[in-house]
């Protein structure tokens, strides 16, 4: 007994030195033992939001192998593609990779991917084993559901209710095999992608049975609870739930007020909401106020919504949240960059015919600029928006540009009039990406992104989404015409 309890505490003292943990992550495609392969890992560190929480090791598969060697203090999110095409989906997304974990991945079939068809062994093993036990008995009810557009609210919630059922049998199944956090983990990410759809359809409907299903089937049977336990908050977008729970608990048919939208058209309400409904739960509160103001900071910059829940923020996040120097450094970006009035990046971009375009050339014209990649969503329901901003503001000294941030010309091309605007000039930043100078210098964290230059080449500021009220785009921008 004392040598075990002497062992431990070297242990500890160990890793309070060396805090690093090694951690393997291989595997072998047998398809590929005699042709080369692209193998990428992807992983998202939970304790870190915004930029720099992805990290992607790119190798060439040698044999049919691949081998990562990582240094971890924290459980991470992983996933991994082969020629850029995902090896987890269909199934999921991402698995769970704790510090010190020797893992193995054997791809059998590299033509039928998706976590179902991998195999997996190694220490830590189990837990990707349970998620690949649990990813199969939800599938299993996916197809057994008629087509999602023919289902009923009612019939949406009765299902999404069975599958949460599944998910916790294995969650109670496989609790002597894999430690309770990692359980608690694989469960809240399971239940999220269950959740997501079900909840965007809530936030839009307009049924007068939507809030009595919605406490039927989520509030008293407590559906949230996997998201509040420790920190499952952090991983893989589970925030995003409880996003949407917190504005159908406060509004019987959050679609009059904004649907899916609430958060961008009221950010400083959404905050109050958070606050109000997570009391109980400060990790989760800290995090989603956390990224209330990554978000509000990327769309407006210094505005008056950034400077509001700036404050709220530091009102309600403890210092020693994870999250709070980074929100600090963000603020003080946003504060020190992209001034109203500073002058604007004199970029160079060519045109669809090769043709170079500078900031210099739109002298005496107000400059939209719309950053946007071919694959965007929120890109393609913007087209059609600039599209009539354009025919609105035919005549004035207004020049709208298109700018692609894809990775190559192929793509920028294919991507024109789809995901940007058919009407203006389309530039391409050279497959650059978020390394090309003008990327550097707007710093977007999303996409699409509008910035709007003035006359003289000066900066006028971020507008408003023309998604979600021309009115109050063209109102921001009139005065500098």
């Amino acid at each position: 007994m004392k040598r075990h309890i002497l062992t431990l505490i070297f242990s500890f003292f160990f890793l309070s030195i060396y805090g690093q943990i090694k951690t393997e992550i291989s595997g072998f495609i047998p398809d590929f033992f005699a042709r080369t392969g692209k193998i990428e890992l992807h992983i998202i560190y939970p304790s870190i939001i915004g930029n720099g929480h992805k990290v992607i090791c790119k190798s060439t598969l040698k044999s049919g192998r691949f081998n990562y060697l990582l240094n971890l203090t924290e459980p991470i999110s992983v996933s991994l593609t082969l020629n850029d095409i995902p090896l987890l989906f269909p199934g999921t997304y991402s698995t769970i990779i704790n510090p010190g974990d020797s893992v193995q991945i054997v791809v059998p079939d590299s033509k039928k991917l998706g976590i179902l068809n991998l195999e997996f062994s190694g220490k830590g093993s189990e837990k990707n084993n349970f998620q690949k036990t649990v990813v199969a008995a939800k599938l299993e009810l996916y197809k057994r559901d008629p087509p999602y557009q023919n289902q009923s609210l009612e019939y949406k919630f009765q299902s999404t209710d069975r599958k949460l059922d599944a998910i916790d049998f294995y969650y109670k199944r496989f609790s002597k095999i894999v430690r309770a956090k990692d359980r608690d983990i694989i469960r809240a990410i399971e239940y999220s992608s269950v959740l997501d759809n079900l909840f965007i359809t809530a936030m839009n409907s307009k049924s007068d049975s939507l809030n009595e299903l919605f406490n039927k089937y989520i509030v008293k049977n407590k559906r949230m609870l996997p998201f509040y336990k420790d920190d499952c908050i952090y991983f893989d977008g589970n925030f995003i739930a409880v996003r949407d729970y917190i504005i159908l608990t406060e509004y019987k048919n959050p679609q009059k007020f904004g649907g899916t939208l609430f958060r961008k058209l009221h950010p400083v309400k959404y905050c109050e909401l958070v606050i109000k409904h997570m009391a109980k739960n400060p990790l989760v509160k800290e995090y989603l106020l956390s990224d209330a103001a990554l978000n509000v900071f990327s769309r407006e910059q210094d505005s008056e919504n950034s400077q509001k829940i700036f404050q709220i923020f530091c009102e309600n996040v403890k210092d020693d949240s994870p999250f709070y120097g980074q929100i600090l450094n963000a603020y003080q970006v946003v504060q020190s960059r992209l001034k109203k009035g500073m002058s604007f990046y004199n970029f160079s971009l060519k045109d669809v015919s090769g043709k170079m375009h500078n900031l210099s050339d739109f002298n005496g014209k107000v400059i939209i600029l719309d950053l946007w990649f071919n694959g965007c969503g929120g890109c393609a329901q913007m087209a059609p928006e600039i599209d009539s901003l354009e025919k609105n503001l035919k005549g004035k000294n207004i020049q709208f540009l298109s700018i692609s941030i894809d990775r190559d010309e192929k793509l920028w091309r294919n991507g024109i009039g789809k995901f940007s605007a058919k009407n203006s000039i389309q530039l391409f930043t050279d497959g650059l990406e978020m390394k090309h100078p003008l990327i550097s210098f707007l710093k977007p964290r999303g996409f699409p992104f509008l910035a709007a230059v003035d006359k003289k080449g000066n900066l006028i500021g971020i507008p408003p989404d023309p998604r979600f009220s021309k009115d109050a785009f063209i109102r921001f921008i009139e005065p500098y015409l």
